[in-house]
């Protein structure tokens, strides 16, 4: 009962941030110019950006075939299904349930544990962590993010102003975090460490013995998920596909961009951006990510000096609408036709989440 209020409320704080970030979004916008800009966009791109989210999935799912390989062996269209699921329900579903209902999916359909399943997401989020930061570091040498650039959010009396100094923070901040999950996942596939953690739970004796055999089972299974960080070849189809994703979010920016006549972003502009997003969005929100995304993407366009930091906001408020809806529809969609295909409730999803 603690646990579904302690969700319940960090579910309505995170709706609370979106709703938050949404008016600031809109604050200094002119709704007579943000439907011009919507009236003057090419929709015709539509097409290529969400074929190339579509197809950028199915390389997620050949990614997470790599991370399965050094213990299970599945096919990327085996696997395709559960993780849309798990991506559509992360905009559908509070608090990333998502990430919870991908590998209930994928156990329930293939019987493996369920732990071990968690771990390869695990292993997904920490590779996508190197990846943006690697990307980060690879992108400035390309384009300029001035760090006296400014964002100003106000409401009432309240005050707040974002600075592209502050990005740089937000990377230094973000490279520490990943650091200690990888440092932390890592020790779980060195024997002697996980015969260390083993030993622990043993130790305690304030535990049924029943309960200790679980928790040694649950490490085992758990680091099971890890087993792909061993070998150097799954490491390195890991780190090429990892590079392949990541790189086809930010050309679907940078195709989207051509739709707007007043918006022109080259691939390493698209690839700052979305890095840009990814730090905005890593708030607690609401599903989808609404109001952070936004903001993100404006701040984006302004740091990089792709729109006006004054007058410029509709433009790239429209931009942000459109990219966001292009890379959750098609997902949303497809995630639902494979949770009816697969006979799942989101009822039953929703109640795994809750046992986890």
């Amino acid at each position: 009962m603690f646990r579904r209020h302690k969700r319940t409320i960090k579910f309505i704080i995170g709706c609370a941030l979106s709703l938050f970030f949404l008016y600031l979004a809109f604050k200094n916008v002119e709704l007579r110019k943000l439907w011009q800009v919507f009236k003057e966009i090419n929709y015709l791109w539509t097409i290529p950006v969400a074929l190339i989210t579509l197809l950028g999935m199915y390389f997620r799912a050949v990614r997470w075939r790599w991370i399965f390989k050094s213990r299970y062996e599945f096919s990327s269209k085996e696997l395709f299904p559960p993780l849309i699921i798990g991506f559509a329900l992360n905009s559908l579903l509070p608090l990333r349930a998502g990430e919870f209902a991908r590998p209930f999916v994928l156990s329930r359909k293939k019987k493996i544990p369920y732990t071990t399943s968690f771990a390869t997401v695990l292993v997904e989020r920490i590779v996508d962590g190197v990846t943006l930061l690697f990307s980060f570091f690879v992108t400035l040498l390309f384009v300029r993010i001035d760090p006296g650039t400014s964002m100003q959010l106000n409401m009432g009396n309240w005050n707040y102003i974002i600075t592209g100094e502050m990005l740089r923070k937000a990377n230094h901040s973000f490279a520490i975090i990943i650091f200690i999950m990888l440092i932390g996942s890592l020790t779980l596939i060195i024997r002697p460490l996980r015969a260390f953690y083993e030993k622990i739970i043993s130790s305690l004796s304030f535990l049924k013995e029943s309960y200790r055999s679980k928790l040694i089972h649950l490490l085992h299974s758990f680091s099971e998920g890890f087993d792909s960080l061993k070998d150097f070849k799954n490491i390195s189809m890991i780190a090429i596909y990892s590079a392949i994703i990541w790189a086809m979010v930010g050309f679907s920016l940078q195709v989207m961009s051509w739709g707007f006549p007043d918006l022109s972003l080259n691939f390493f502009h698209g690839m700052a951006v979305m890095i840009i997003i990814c730090f905005a969005i890593m708030l607690p929100a609401a599903p989808g990510y609404w109001g952070l995304y936004e903001c993100g993407t404006i701040f984006a366009l302004i740091a990089l000096g792709l729109v006006k930091s004054q007058g410029g906001n509709e433009t790239a408020l429209g931009f942000s609408l459109v990219i966001h809806f292009l890379q959750t529809l098609p997902i949303i969609l497809m995630g639902l036709f494979f949770l009816w295909k697969e006979n799942i409730s989101l009822k039953q999803l929703e109640e795994i989440r809750e046992n986890d």
